[in-house]
Formats: structure tokens, C-alpha cells, sequence
């Protein structure tokens, strides 16, 4: 019974959605989950702040127009005109992108606020959801706490004891993202439905990167099996040494993900008989080691990493992974996979 009200909840959503065309030569590039605050200690887009306001002065360059994938503002910690007067470097580089290629934003469940607050500002257009109307088939874009029951009964609850008790005791952010067990259900319920409707699903939320439908762990064992693959038909000695350092360095990421997330060693996380691509997320901005989005150009999705040297160098010597140095700077944009929507599209067409 919950799943059905579940389905006929995302049903209302992408019914309401607004379509955005897409086309060959658009760029998009999606964010989410920045819980911008007061630029204080209690602020967490702070670590990340610079490295994302560069990116997005990368993106304009490259002329991408940018997707805000809800939880923008923390609204459930901080006034929004605080917000506003803290970060008017951020709010620049937004207004900037928005003037000069493009930007869409949804509303999530720490700014949605937005929704029902005729009082708080909205400098950028905003909805629920959004659909890109790909040739091959619907891309649908929304935060992702739409899929959860606990949001629509104890939202305003989560807000109030953020505002008022967390946050003068200087606690740290609790949402969705820190419950393995929540977050799994969440996805569940939202790759379910994308392979019922056969379309794709972009959400944020959970703060976990998704691509294709598979987690970190579940990429990093793909992995391995086409570099063994190749490994048995390799001739090259040089090659062949550089295919098992590879193989090994994966191998202990594996053993660190198992270690720290049971979640992560369970095989078919969603209980499918085949896997289907059908569900992508953005990740977070907030991440301890950079952050992640979903870019689209060329009718290709990839999911990149960015990271700060002077925060976290690790990448930088990452087998299998070659990250791009931006500007001079210290700042490192790395593609984590990538695929064609064509392709993508026909798997999901088939396998459903």
C-alpha cells in the first residue's frame, strides 16, 4: 500500500513537471545538495564553498547551463536573508550563469520553505520538478525526498529542531544522507518506479552518486572484471603491470567501502532481475574529499568528481581515473564514468 502511494505521488510530480526540451547541443550541468547557511562554522557548504563557485565560473565559460537539484538553502537551520547577505559571491556566480547560458532549480526538503513562504525572496526560477524531453525517451529531474513517507509527516518537525535546538547547541546536519537504511529505501523506491514508467530518474537527496543505477562499489566491481578482461588479452608487459597495480588499488577501495557500509557488499541493491540504468544521482557539493554532479552534453551523462588539492590530493595519483587541472588552479575536475543517453535509453526500453 505504501508503494502504491508512493507511485502515485512521483505520478502527480512528473504529471506537473515542466518540460524542457533536449536537445543534441545542449550542455547541462546538475547540482544538488549545497545547505548553503550563514557562512559560520555550523555552515557545511563552507569546506566546499570556493571549489564550487569556480565550477560554476568553469561551466559558464564553457557555456553549461546549470540544474540546482533542491536543499539549496538551509532554511531549516538559517533565515534566508542571512543566507543571502553572507554569500553575495555566491549569489554573483549564480546570477552570472543564469544570465548568460541558463538555470532551473528545484526545491527540496531543507528549502521548502520556498514553497509556501510568500515572504522569502526567489532570485532563480524554481519548481518541484522538471522533465528534458530527450528524442529516446524522458529524463525526470527531482530532489528525491518525494519518495520518502517520513518527509510529508515530519518535515517541519526535522526543521524546527534543527533551527531552534541544533542549531544553538552547534550540532551538526542530520538528514537522510547520514541513514544507510533510509537512503537505500529511498532509491529503491524511485529506481521501482523509473523501470514502471521506463525513463530516467536524476535526483539529489541522499548525497550518494549514482550512475546507471549502481553505486560506487557496484562501478568499482565492473571495473575489474572488463581490466581482468583485458588483462587476458593484453600483450604488452608494460600494460599488463599497470592493469594489476589498477586491479589492486580498486580492490582495497572495495574492502574500505565493505568496511564502512555493510549496505555496499549486498549484490543487486535494488532486488532486480536484470539491471536497469535507470536511476542517476548527483551526489552532494558537501563531500569531504570535493563534490560531485551530473554533466550532459553531446547526448552523452557523466558523473564527475571536482576536488580541492589543497584539501584532498588523493585523486591525483588514482589509478584508472585522470583528473583535469582547471585554470592553473588548484582545483581538479575528474569524469567518473560516462555514457551515451542513446544507449542508455535502448537498455532501458529493453530490459524493462
Amino acid at each position: 500500500m505504501q508503494l502504491k502511494h508512493i507511485y502515485h505521488q512521483l505520478d502527480k510530480l512528473k504529471k506537473e513537471a515542466k518540460v524542457i526540451p533536449l536537445k543534441h547541443r545542449d550542455k547541462w550541468v546538475i547540482f544538488s545538495d549545497l545547505h548553503v547557511g550563514d557562512r559560520s562554522s555550523k555552515d557545511d557548504f563552507l569546506t566546499n564553498s570556493q571549489l564550487f563557485i569556480n565550477s560554476i565560473k568553469y561551466y559558464r565559460d564553457k557555456k553549461f547551463k546549470l540544474f540546482l537539484n533542491g536543499d539549496i538553502e538551509e532554511l531549516q537551520r538559517f533565515e534566508y536573508k542571512t543566507i543571502f547577505e553572507k554569500w553575495p559571491d555566491l549569489y554573483q556566480a549564480l546570477d552570472q550563469i543564469k544570465e548568460e547560458n541558463g538555470l532551473l532549480k528545484t526545491i527540496g526538503n531543507h528549502d521548502v520553505e520556498f514553497s509556501f513562504n510568500d515572504e522569502i525572496g526567489l532570485n532563480f526560477p524554481a519548481g518541484q520538478s522538471y522533465i528534458f524531453k530527450h528524442k529516446k525517451g524522458e529524463i525526470f529531474l527531482f530532489h528525491g525526498h518525494q519518495a520518502s513517507t517520513f518527509y510529508f509527516k515530519y518535515n517541519k518537525l526535522v526543521g524546527w529542531i534543527l533551527k531552534y535546538l541544533a542549531n544553538p547547541l552547534g550540532i551538526n546536519n542530520y538528514s537522510v544522507a547520514h541513514n544507510s537504511r533510509k537512503k537505500y529505501q529511498i532509491e529503491k523506491r524511485v529506481y521501482h518506479y523509473s523501470v514502471y514508467r521506463e525513463i530516467i530518474s536524476i535526483i539529489g537527496h541522499t548525497h550518494r552518486p549514482l550512475f546507471e543505477s549502481l553505486s560506487k562499489a557496484e562501478r568499482l566491481k565492473i571495473q575489474i572484471e572488463n581490466l581482468c578482461r583485458e588483462f587476458a588479452r593484453e600483450k604488452d608487459d608494460s600494460r599488463l603491470k599497470e592493469i594489476k597495480k589498477t586491479i589492486k588499488s580498486h580492490k582495497k577501495e572495495l574492502k574500505k567501502l565493505f568496511k564502512k557500509n555493510k549496505f555496499e557488499s549486498v549484490p543487486y541493491l535494488y532486488n532486480a532481475l536484470v539491471h536497469i540504468p535507470c536511476l542517476f544521482n548527483s551526489g552532494t557539493v558537501i563531500g569531504k574529499r570535493g563534490m560531485t554532479c551530473l554533466e550532459i552534453e553531446n547526448n552523452r551523462i557523466r558523473l564527475v568528481h571536482w576536488f580541492d588539492k589543497k584539501l584532498s590530493d588523493k585523486y591525483l595519483n588514482k589509478r584508472g581515473y585522470e583528473p583535469e587541472q582547471v585554470d592553473d588552479s588548484q582545483n581538479y575536475r575528474m569524469i567518473l564514468n560516462q555514457e551515451s543517453l542513446d544507449y542508455i535509453f535502448a537498455r532501458i526500453k529493453l530490459l524493462s
